[in-house]
Parts: structure tokens; C-alpha cells; sequence
């Protein structure tokens, strides 16, 4: 089984970077938009993976919120 995951980096600026690993076709776009509505943040750049090409039918999105306040 090939490893799903995410690596985001927050800079002081706070910008955020994100990079998708292991996660196939177009889903990686709808994990990034759900970044984004989490981060209130807007993509300013994006580049495609070689795994964007590829299709995965078995990722779940978990749209749960949790609230660290």
C-alpha cells in the first residue's frame, strides 16, 4: 500500500506551501481546495505531479472540523 499524505510548510509571512505524495488524479485538487477553505487561503501557483495522470478510486475526503480556539 502506497503511503497518502500531505506536506504543507507555513512560512512567518504566512504563506502556506502544500505538496501532495501518493495521492492520484484529480483527487489531490480536491484535498488542496479543502486546504484552502480550512486556511482561508487562495492558491497563487501549482504545479502537477506525475500521480495527477494516474487515477486512485479508493481516497476518502474527511471534511471534518476541529476547532483549536
Amino acid at each position: 500500500m502506497i503511503l497518502k499524505q500531505i506536506t504543507m510548510r507555513i512560512f512567518p509571512s504566512g504563506e502556506i506551501e502544500a505538496e501532495t505524495h501518493g495521492i492520484k488524479g484529480k483527487t489531490c485538487l480536491k484535498l488542496i481546495a479543502e486546504i484552502e477553505r480550512m486556511a482561508n487561503a487562495v492558491t497563487n501557483d501549482s504545479d502537477f505531479t506525475k500521480e495527477y495522470l494516474e487515477t486512485d478510486n479508493n481516497l476518502e475526503i474527511n471534511n471534518e472540523q476541529e476547532d483549536f480556539a
